[in-house]
């Protein structure tokens, strides 16, 4: 501490005009030195303890925080979800009364389009109407859960399934009117896919 002192007293010293550097007079108990070597354990520690209070996805996926129990939901606790929805939808699309879907030539089509493919699934009945995997068509439920890959249906028959999205094509009914869903536009989360920038054309699905 002294030879810390000395040398501040010395750089201080330089900084004053000459004739005056005799009046220099430093009181030790006003200074306070800082080690750069507890400055950097001070703050890996604080680096430390903020990163502890927040899940990383491995450690959220470890402790079972992105799954639902498979057997333990009914298809009744799930209906209050998807009255929800409806409304949701409606507000969503500004569907009114007696609209009708914009036919492939009507102004509002790519709009509509765009805006259907950023719905938030949850709540939504869905079906499976085609798909690679032959054992998945005719599927349908409430879903559940929507992931970046895959969407969770609960059926009638209290089951839980796990539909891949890239794999199918979805069957979407809103009051008289029916949507198809590609899944493969779905690829995303439901979070980023809300502002994604969505393709005016459809790629075929193969």
């Amino acid at each position: 501490m002294d030879h810390a002192t000395n040398d501040l007293r010395e750089f201080i010293t330089d900084l004053v005009i000459p004739h005056h550097r005799c009046n220099v007079n430093i009181n030790p108990d006003h200074i306070t030195m800082l080690e750069g070597t507890k400055i950097k354990k001070q703050h890996s520690r604080k680096r430390r303890a903020h990163k502890s209070g927040i899940l990383s996805r491995r450690e959220y996926a470890k402790l079972g925080l992105n799954t639902l129990p498979t057997k333990q939901m009914k298809y009744e606790e799930a209906l209050p979800l998807h009255n929800l929805w409806k409304g949701y939808v409606r507000e969503h699309l500004e569907l009114r009364e007696g609209a009708e879907v914009p036919q492939v030539h009507d102004p509002r089509y790519d709009e509509f389009s765009r805006q259907l493919v950023k719905l938030d699934l949850h709540g939504a009945k869905l079906k499976v109407i085609q798909s690679k995997c032959r054992t998945l068509e005719n599927l349908s439920g409430i879903c559940v859960m929507d992931t970046k890959n895959v969407l969770k249906l609960l059926g009638t028959d209290h089951r839980l399934r796990t539909i891949p999205k890239s794999e199918c094509v979805f069957g979407l009914k809103v009051g008289n009117m029916e949507f198809t869903i590609f899944g493969q536009h779905l690829n995303i989360r439901p979070a980023e896919r809300s502002v994604k920038k969505i393709k005016n054309f459809v790629e075929p699905f193969m």
